[in-house]
């Protein structure tokens, strides 16, 4: 197969963009079909929780170098298929049987993408910067591709079109994947370095609490964004809209503060962080509908931005490189389900408590973060 006559850089920004469109796309999508399909709450969250399991699983297989790109491409078309094939039927009288191969398929096809891009980035002579710009794009694309999600029917039509799409461009873009490929640097979480992992360890410096609570606040708001959706609908508000203020919040402060972000203390950006978390407490705690919704989608959207663009740029914030995407996957499936228990339990309700906790957590870590000092020098004195 020839090369297309691209740079070197623009083949990896290309599958950069469509692995995070697959992300996004698919975390709400499945999400979406999930509620319409499951017979609970608690049941739809379970699935979504199996996809990202499912997801961790397959990209700790499909990120390993070992694929040919003959194999890789057939496996791409192969997960695009029944991918596509379960979503139409789903909508046609499948419904939840149907959905289980779709969400096979995505988890199988996203981690697919995975593979690809890491292939493509060690094709490259010198590491290439972090996906900021490629990653908000592909948020953006998924954004206005998923539209209205309560129309479960057009989603999936159009959620079909996409994978076959998203694969047939994944295949071309691996005629520029180089047969002997650099070193492998980072393997961490999902998408090689593009979704790292936290470093073990993170949590004993209170310092750095603010920003893994903000790396947490990504799975409630993904997780209940189709329910968001439909409570913004009840309350006048298209669905769509709050869908893309969500993402733009998400990537558009990491997309257009990446300068500032570089030269800011640790302390800086975790005050940063902290504010945002409180801020999106408030709104969830005092604000009136809608306010309450979008103002907590705003403001929680963009502490993940900023702690998710920081640690890119950041190696020491990274984990250890070798982690495999399924410890990560693990996680946010654990945590998907007890959300999914607390959603059930108690509604809205119980989606404004989880991100008051989040506030809450950040003010508990400036508090400690501010008594370092003291503490320490109470040690020194041997006061106790």
């Amino acid at each position: 197969m020839t090369p297309l006559p691209f740079p070197a850089s623009r083949p990896l920004a290309l599958a950069r963009g469509c692995a995070w469109a697959l992300l996004v796309a698919g975390w709400v999508g499945i999400g979406s079909l999930a509620l319409q399909f499951a017979p609970s709450i608690v049941a739809a969250f379970a699935l979504v929780a199996l996809w990202l399991l499912g997801l961790g699983a397959a990209a700790a297989v499909a990120t390993h170098g070992g694929l040919r790109r003959r194999t890789r491409a057939l496996a791409l078309v192969a997960a695009a298929i029944v991918t596509a094939a379960g979503l139409w039927w789903a909508v046609h009288g499948g419904r939840l049987p149907a959905l289980l191969p779709a969400l096979a398929g995505w988890a199988a096809l996203t981690a697919l993408a995975s593979g690809v891009v890491r292939a493509l980035r060690l094709t490259q002579a010198t590491a290439p910067a972090p996906p900021v710009a490629a990653a908000s794009l592909g948020a953006l694309g998924a954004g206005l591709l998923l539209g209205d999600v309560g129309d479960v029917r057009q989603l999936a039509i159009r959620l079909a079109a996409f994978v076959v799409a998203a694969a047939a461009l994944l295949v071309l873009l691996q005629a520029h994947i180089a047969d002997k490929p650099r070193a492998p640097g980072c393997r961490a979480g999902l998408f090689d370095c593009s979704l790292p992992a936290w470093p073990s360890g993170a949590w004993r410096d209170p310092l750095q609490w603010p920003m893994l609570l903000a790396g947490l606040a990504m799975l409630p708001m993904m997780a209940a964004l189709p329910l968001m959706a439909a409570w913004c609908s009840s309350r006048g508000i298209a669905p769509q809209v709050l869908v893309l203020l969500h993402l733009a919040s998400m990537f558009g402060p990491a997309l257009l503060f990446q300068r500032w972000m570089l030269g800011r203390s640790q302390r800086t950006l975790a005050l940063t962080c902290a504010a945002l978390l409180v801020a999106g407490a408030a709104f969830a705690a005092w604000a009136p509908v809608p306010v309450d919704l979008l103002g907590l989608a705003a403001t929680h959207g963009a502490a993940w931005g900023l702690a998710w663009s920081c640690q890119l740029w950041a190696p020491a914030r990274r984990g250890r490189q070798g982690t495999s995407p399924l410890r990560a996957a693990a996680g946010y499936a654990a945590l998907t389900l007890a959300f999914g228990a607390v959603v059930a339990q108690s509604g809205t309700l119980g989606v404004a408590a989880v991100h008051i906790a989040l506030g809450a957590g950040a003010v508990v870590a400036g508090l400690l973060a501010a008594a370092g000092p003291w503490i320490r020098g109470v040690r020194a004195r041997g006061s106790f």
